[in-house]
């Protein structure tokens, strides 16, 4: 084709000319007009120095030269559409690899996974825990989950959901003592520090939310820390303390009972969590379907929490 200056439109064009018998049908199949068929089966004659068609009626039949040269573009076409259909059903088969941290995957999205199996069951999902963003690159992930601050190298993020924190505790602790009823009272129980952003020092979340509240004179650089946001909402469902849980993350642990929010306020956390895919990945068709299903699982949670009669908190 390089050799005699040949587009491969104007081979599609003629492919489909001579198979259909018509320029109006081939144009119509190929979705051009017709004198864009015109023009690339004249531009193909004149660079071969033949002609291709002769009209008869409101058909175009094949000349000697053209019965030569449609068997060849029809063999040359399927066998181009064979093989690229046999990739296709190779990389769909191919198990989706989901990277996130472990705490969203015990607390979020493993709850939520049987729904995506349910509404795609052709796509085999391969969940990998992780903190780390490098394995991208060495493991192969399709796509994943991670909270920070939106800007990764290699990788496409976007914005999914806030993280608000609160303080959150087991009914248990508070078995036999009187409910904190105000962020003062809190000086009377042992801290869960459940934070991630190490460069803010482990007590930084219940700074912030202490401060938002008007009560920073309590010492937060006392008790239990994890740096683990699913660890910390465990310790706290186990009654070692009071944690500064993430909303998001305590959502099911706080529905059904094993949590209990102690007050109306909350702040976000300066991070957020983050779509990431490869940078090379983002058309795949089992990674769209994956971030499509991510994005209204956010939304029926959005929605469940604006229904929420007014007044009433987990």
């Amino acid at each position: 084709m390089r050799h005699f200056g040949l587009h491969l439109n104007a081979l599609r064009a003629f492919e489909a000319a001579a198979r259909l018998s018509s320029f109006s049908r081939a144009a119509e199949e190929l979705n051009v007009s017709q004198s864009t068929i015109s023009h690339h089966i004249k531009g193909l004659e004149k660079t071969l120095g033949i002609r291709l068609f002769v009209r008869r009626n409101r058909r175009v039949v094949l000349t000697s030269a053209g019965e030569v040269l449609y068997p060849v573009l029809e063999c040359s076409f399927n066998k181009i559409s064979l093989t690229l259909s046999t990739l296709k059903e190779s990389r769909e088969k191919e198990p989706l690899k989901v990277t996130v941290t472990p705490s969203f995957a015990n607390k979020w999205l493993m709850p939520r996974l049987p729904r995506f199996r349910e509404a795609h069951p052709g796509i085999e999902v391969q969940l990998q825990p992780s903190l780390s963003l490098s394995e991208f690159d060495v493991v192969g992930h399709d796509v994943g989950v991670r909270t920070g601050w939106g800007k990764w190298p290699g990788l496409k993020a976007e914005f999914f959901m806030p993280v608000h924190m609160t303080p959150l505790c087991s009914p248990g602790l508070l078995d036999g003592r009187e409910h904190p009823a105000k962020p003062a009272d809190l000086a009377d129980f042992t801290l869960i520090h459940a934070d991630v952003s190490k460069e803010t020092g482990i007590e930084s979340e219940w700074r912030e939310w202490l401060m938002a509240v008007g009560a920073e004179d309590i010492n937060v650089r006392r008790g239990l820390s994890f740096q683990d946001p699913g660890l910390a909402l465990r310790a706290a469902i186990d009654g070692l303390g009071i944690v500064m849980g993430y909303l998001e993350l305590a959502e099911i642990d706080m529905a059904e009972g094993r949590l209990l929010r102690l007050f109306d306020e909350s702040v976000q956390h300066p991070w957020s969590y983050y779509i990431v895919v490869p940078e090379g990945r983002t058309e795949e068709e089992q990674t769209i379907a994956f971030c499509e299903w991510l994005r209204s699982q956010v939304k029926q949670q959005s929605n469940l929490e604006a229904d929420k009669p007014d007044g009433v908190t987990e």
